[in-house]
């Protein structure tokens, strides 16, 4: 009688350890990663521990609900943990076979307990039943392990082996030793046989947990590697870029400074990595002021009102023109353009800001403008002579359209701005100023 309590005791023990494994099951399949077929295993763990409660429960519950529910139920378990691990190995589903085998344990077990009520015959059903579900599994886990886990796949699949041989050797036990051995009957052989195959079992089940978390791990160790250097890759790309670009996280840390950056500031990457509290404002404006990098990350109207030109397209923001007076003697002009980063679950990480130098441009158009601004003023000096003029032939003097005459000097600078001077051209001297009683020359008295 101390047997078969021991034995009824081991198997609320199992039932305890199968719902803690069961549970934990469920708590990774709901709230982490998992992958196809872990969703079985866990339905298998599940219906697995209200099997054994079932066989627990025998005596204060009638015998046929531990025969006819409690021994399929095992059948479904282990068809379930087939179906599991073909799927996990990436393979094609044996629908037909996970079905016949529990439905044929089912018909066998009616069979042996309503048409002829046979103990043996019963472990001997379910035991095969076990062996024909479990056994794949213990060969395609040695069969595909991945090469650096093949330790992990095999051990797992070699503590399958072990379960199925136990209930073989079970079955063989009870057969060849002829005896009517009821479940909780006074025999040390099966107790051992129990705790054996509830130790195996509760083993395979953290197997399959450590094989999805190491899988995990892979998969993580391998998106960590692609990650650095998809990073790596944009860094390469941003520092080759010929506009000067930098990055910041959320708290306003500058996390990327590109060559152009250091071309147009003199400032090198290592001197602002890092740095915060708009240490980058420096070397653009010559004081600690926002930019519109920081502007993206936390909206101020009352700096963004002093950019002339600042317009937000969707999820930029951009200005045609700035003035950084703290870059170079005179300064530059710049065109700038920032953005947010986001995660992939949309959430802010940063921000991105790039420059254009347009110092170029805007000087040649200051020059241009100034150029134009001269010959306007030049042309509004202009007075231009046009039309038909009266002058006198004989005086040469002007008529104005006054009706009152003038000298022609005076009208011509009058329109013209031009100062005349005076003086007396060769003929003139000879018509006007010659001594008439000095004798030309060449002729004598």
């Amino acid at each position: 009688m101390e047997l078969a309590l021991d034995i009824r005791t081991l198997f609320a023990a199992l039932m305890g350890v199968f719902t803690c494994l069961a549970t934990a099951l469920c708590f990774i399949s709901f709230t982490q990663k998992n992958y196809p077929g872990f969703k079985q295993w866990t339905l298998g763990a599940v219906i697995m521990a209200v099997a054994y409660l079932l066989f627990m429960l025998r005596g204060p519950m009638p015998k046929v609900v531990s025969v006819m529910v409690g021994n399929p139920l095992l059948a479904v378990s282990a068809a379930l943990f087939l179906a599991g691990t073909r799927r996990f190995l990436d393979l094609k589903p044996w629908p037909k076979f996970q079905v016949a085998v529990p439905l044929a344990c089912l018909g066998g077990l009616a069979w042996f307990y309503w048409v002829n009520d046979l103990f043996a015959i019963r472990v001997v059903v379910i035991s095969v039943a076990g062996g024909l579900l479990l056994s794949p599994v213990a060969w395609l886990l040695a069969a595909h392990a991945p090469r650096g886990h093949r330790t992990l796949y095999v051990g797992t699949g070699v503590v399958f082996a072990l379960f199925c041989a136990s209930m073989l050797m079970r079955a063989a036990d009870t057969i060849m030793g002829g005896r009517q051995v009821e479940l909780f009957g006074q025999d040390p052989l099966q107790a051992l046989m129990f705790l054996f195959m509830l130790m195996s079992q509760a083993s395979w089940i953290i197997g399959l947990m450590l094989i999805n978390s190491q899988r995990m791990s892979d998969e993580l160790r391998l998106s960590r590697a692609e990650l650095a250097a998809n990073v790596d890759n944009m860094e390469r790309i941003l520092d080759f870029l010929p506009d000067p670009t930098w990055v910041v996280d959320n708290l306003g840390r500058v996390t990327y400074w590109n060559q152009a950056m250091e071309r147009l500031t003199g400032v090198k990457a290592s001197q602002i990595l890092g740095k915060g509290e708009y240490e980058y404002a420096l070397s653009l404006y010559g004081e600690r002021r926002p930019c519109l990098i920081d502007l993206m990350l936390n909206s101020d109207p009352a700096w963004e009102r002093r950019y002339a030109n600042l317009e937000r397209r969707g999820d930029m923001l951009a200005t045609y023109e700035a003035f950084l007076p703290a870059l170079g003697e005179d300064g530059r002009f710049v065109a700038g353009s920032a953005t947010c980063l986001l995660d992939e679950k949309g959430r802010m990480t940063g921000a991105v800001e790039t420059l254009r130098d347009i110092t170029k441009d805007k000087r040649s158009v200051q020059e241009r403008e100034k150029l134009i601004r001269e010959l306007t003023a030049a042309l509004e000096k202009v007075q231009t002579l046009k039309g038909l003029i009266p002058i006198c032939s004989h005086c040469k003097s002007i008529r104005r359209d006054e009706g009152y005459w003038e000298q022609l000097e005076t009208f011509i600078a009058d329109h013209a701005e031009v100062e005349f001077s005076h003086g007396i051209c060769p003929d003139c001297i000879e018509k006007y100023y010659r001594n008439p009683t000095t004798p030309a020359e060449g002729k004598t008295g």
